[in-house]
């Protein structure tokens, strides 16, 4: 069923990560921890202590020790400081995520809550409401304790309902207007845009969504176009839009300048105001000891943890729900809390030795590709050296080959394009791009790896590899996993191996 178009706006907007906004913030300042001692003002601004959540004794368990730390981080769309009844009994929070710093492991792990996740509501009064989808806890926790309820409510549900071994470090509730603050204050992302997202709300209950038009390939979006990528629904499932926004969280945190870092968290901070409330101290000694401990995670990889469900669309009454069971939870949890250290957490890109790293088009993983009329074209249409793959995934259909004019983060004009295969029928979009810019921001926090004698730039994920780039000549190129990460590191490195100049 469509949403109304007024809470597509009002709504949809509000789902995207607010929860980036801790992250950006406490980044930026990790990489300046040791000028935060000049700033005494800071964590005042950011964690004012009118805005403090004080959780009971056992659900939190601040620890600022250096070691692995948890934190919850909610994306909210209360009003802050309102103490309206309706307005604390409206607000509500799509985004639930955890976000686990570990300087054991070399990574920062995040792991979205499906928002439409079965559970049971235990309010502090003794009721229960069930069915339930976890992310009614925070309206309803709202509405019998305004936005300190919510967060409590919600933070207690997952360790009741979902992950009863969970350890909290921490509570974070970001509401809207910091968001708005936030992007527009770093300005824009650069992002791979997998495909062309479009829509034109013609009144139609088809188009009933917000309008929307953003090309495929690797540019910067800002404000407004950034929030309509994050929030586009209509085409998706929720753990597709989980992956986009968790993508765009990657692309945000690049934009942290390490040579300006204390310039961009005090901006940060300032813009962000009293839309954040936490269980953190307005404490300039604890921020700078949650600085460090961010510091060690800044330059390591994102490591995108999956929910592992058993349905995602259960029909249980009248409601669509996502299951799962207490094993895959618990596998959930134990992966995002011991996920493997980054030196074996990938699974080998390059195969054993005495095998060629390139298939052949017999391969039951891949078959032969040929460059269409579009590549042709868009090779005429530009300077830059268009390489296109020789192999495919068996199931992909090449969509567009796109040339464009990328601007750089100086601002000057580059060559750039994007060949688009369409994996499946929802969000499943892998790209092969190139550009005569050869130091973009995609590959920031890459790390190198030689295969057949070629050195390449991988952007690792998880278990998986994100993005697999290479230099050739004087460009560029790569190619992006799909949102949901569905190619294996070999699909990838095949493919990125198999790719010839366009005649």
């Amino acid at each position: 069923m469509h949403e109304p178009s007024e809470l597509t706006r009002g709504g949809m907007l509000r789902r995207f990560l607010l929860a980036a906004i801790l992250i950006v913030l406490v980044a930026g300042g990790a990489t300046a921890a040791v000028a935060l001692n000049t700033v005494g003002g800071l964590a005042g601004e950011v964690f004012n202590a009118a805005n403090k959540i004080h959780a009971p004794k056992g659900l939190v368990v601040p620890e600022y020790s250096g070691g692995p730390q948890t934190f919850l981080v909610l994306g909210s769309d209360r009003r802050s400081g309102s103490k309206n009844a309706w307005e604390r009994s409206s607000a509500r929070s799509d985004t639930i995520l955890l976000v686990r710093f570990d300087p054991e492991q070399g990574q920062t792990s995040v792991l979205s809550i499906p928002r439409d996740l079965l559970v049971a509501i235990h309010t502090p009064s003794g009721g229960i409401d069930y069915p339930s989808k976890i992310n009614a806890a925070y309206s309803v926790g709202s509405e019998l304790g305004g936005s300190q309820g919510a967060s409590l409510l919600v933070a207690q549900t997952i360790k009741r309902e979902v992950f009863p071994e969970l350890k909290l470090n921490g509570i974070v509730d970001v509401n809207f207007r910091g968001f708005i603050n936030v992007v527009d204050t770093l300005g824009c992302a650069y992002v791979n845009v997998d495909h062309r997202y479009f829509n034109e709300n013609v009144g139609t209950p088809e188009s009933d969504y917000s309008n929307i038009n953003i090309e495929p390939g690797y540019q910067k979006l800002c404000n407004e176009q950034a929030l309509e990528y994050v929030r586009y629904r209509h085409t998706d499932t929720d753990f597709v839009r989980v992956a986009r926004q968790q993508d765009f969280l990657r692309a945000l945190r690049e934009q942290v300048d390490p040579e300006h870092a204390l310039e961009q968290i005090d901006r940060v901070a300032k813009a962000v105001g009293g839309a954040i409330t936490s269980t953190f101290p307005a404490s300039s000694a604890e921020l700078i000891e949650l600085a460090k401990l961010v510091a060690f995670s800044q330059n390591r990889p994102l490591r995108q943890v999956k929910f592992q469900f058993l349905n995602e669309g259960e029909k249980i009454g009248e409601g669509d729900y996502v299951t799962s069971s207490p094993e895959l939870e618990r596998a959930t949890l134990h992966e995002f809390l011991y996920g493997a250290p980054r030196a074996t957490r990938v699974a080998a890109i390059a195969p054993r030795r005495g095998r060629r790293a390139t298939p052949a088009t017999s391969s039951p993983e891949l078959i032969a590709a040929s460059a269409g009329s579009e590549a042709q074209q868009a090779q005429r249409h530009t300077p830059l050296r268009v390489l296109y793959p020789a192999l495919q995934t068996p199931q992909a259909e090449p969509q567009e080959v796109r040339d464009y004019r990328l601007l750089d983060s100086e601002g000057r004009g580059r060559n750039a394009y994007v060949a688009v295969f369409q994996q499946n029928i929802i969000g499943g979009y892998y790209d092969v791009e190139g550009t005569d810019w050869l130091d973009p921001p995609l590959f920031d926090h890459s790390r190198t790896e030689v295969v057949d004698g070629r050195t390449f730039k991988l952007v690792d994920d998880g278990s998986h590899v994100h993005v697999i780039g290479w230099r050739q000549g004087a460009d560029l190129y790569w190619v992006t996993n799909t949102l949901t990460e569905e190619l294996s590191n070999a699909q990838l490195l095949a493919i990125a191996l198999s790719a010839r100049p366009v005649p």
